[in-house]
C-alpha cells in the first residue's frame, strides 16, 4: 500500500510555469546612480523592479559603441597630417614672400613654375585625405 501512494504524483504546491526565469543578472550602482534609478522606477508605474529594468533593458534601443583601435589610429594619424599641411601653408607663403623679396619677381615666377606642379599635386592627396577624414569622423565618432 505504501508502494502505491509514491506512484501518484502529489498535488500539492504551486503550478510549475512553463517558462520559468530562471536566469540572473546583477549590477551595483553608487550612490547618485541608485537614486536616479529609484526616481525612474517611481515614475515608471511599474509594481516591480525587475519588470522595470526587464522591459528598459529588452524592449527600449540601446546605443552600442565600437571602438576599433585601428581605425582610431587611423584618424589620428589623418588628423595629425592636417595639422602638418596647415604648417607646410605657413612656409609656402613665407617662402613666397622671401622670394619675391630677395629674388625679384621674374626670378621668382621662374621658380614658382616648378613649386607650383608640386604644390598641385599636394592639394590634389590633401582633398583626398580630407574627404577620407570625414567619412571616418561620420561613421566613427559618433555624437
Amino acid at each position: 500500500m505504501h508502494t502505491e501512494s509514491n506512484s501518484k504524483k502529489s498535488k500539492v504546491g504551486r503550478k510549475p510555469k512553463a517558462d520559468p526565469a530562471i536566469h540572473r543578472h546583477y549590477a551595483r550602482l553608487n550612490e547618485a546612480d541608485n537614486i536616479r534609478f529609484e526616481t525612474m522606477f517611481h515614475l515608471s508605474g511599474y509594481k516591480y523592479p525587475a519588470h522595470f529594468i526587464r522591459d528598459k533593458v529588452l524592449n527600449s534601443s540601446l546605443k552600442v559603441k565600437i571602438i576599433d583601435k585601428a581605425s582610431m589610429d587611423y584618424i589620428i594619424k589623418l588628423s595629425q597630417f592636417r595639422g602638418q599641411m596647415r604648417k607646410i601653408g605657413n612656409n609656402y607663403n613665407q617662402l613666397l614672400r622671401l622670394l619675391k623679396e630677395q629674388l625679384g619677381e621674374k626670378k621668382a615666377l621662374a621658380y614658382l613654375y616648378k613649386l607650383e606642379k608640386v604644390t598641385i599635386e599636394l592639394v590634389t592627396t590633401y582633398k583626398e585625405i580630407e574627404v577620407q577624414l570625414q567619412q571616418l569622423e561620420e561613421e566613427w565618432l559618433q555624437k
